[in-house]
């Protein structure tokens, strides 16, 4: 009878956060990977031995993958980072040299209400439909202040 062995194969490996291999240090393609819960991911060399390529998966969180450095080109990044100037989430992507926007623009939102929404909460060019009356206003900033403008001409009835 003929018995069946089974030859685990183990890759290049580390648990600890933010560390990737060294491409350089790799054989041609050798697959290195980080098993840490926060920031796993698969890497692998170019065929110069030069470049370090993550596979995946895309990074979620406050705080840049790696801090920043020895990022891989193509590396997504899920950045939560949420602010009235700049809501998030955000898709970005290292390019190389820094993290890029995939979605540079932010757009005004629209909200229905009976009651005036509180400007500090909401961008510029936010339209304001409100409910009760039927007017509809636009968050206008002039320069010097930011106030609801009235941009329709008569009520609901």
């Amino acid at each position: 009878m003929a018995t069946n062995r089974v030859t685990p194969v183990q890759l290049l490996r580390s648990e600890v956060p933010q560390k990737r291999p060294d491409a350089n240090k790799l054989l041609p393609g050798q697959p290195g990977v980080n098993i840490n819960s926060a920031e796993p991911g698969l890497f692998f060399a170019d065929e110069t031995g030069a470049s370090l390529f993550k596979v995946g998966p895309c990074s979620v969180g406050t705080a840049a993958p790696n801090a920043g450095l020895n990022n891989t080109p193509g590396e997504l990044w899920l950045d939560m980072t949420s602010t009235l100037d700049s809501p998030g989430p955000k898709l970005k992507v290292w390019d190389g040299t820094q993290w890029t926007n995939c979605m540079p623009y932010t757009y005004a939102n629209t909200i229905v209400s009976d009651t005036e929404p509180n400007i500090g909460l909401h961008l510029d060019g936010t339209l304001w439909w409100d409910s009760g009356t039927g007017l509809m206003y636009v968050l206008y900033n002039s320069g010097g202040s930011r106030a609801w403008t009235q941009v329709s001409g008569s009520t609901v009835a």
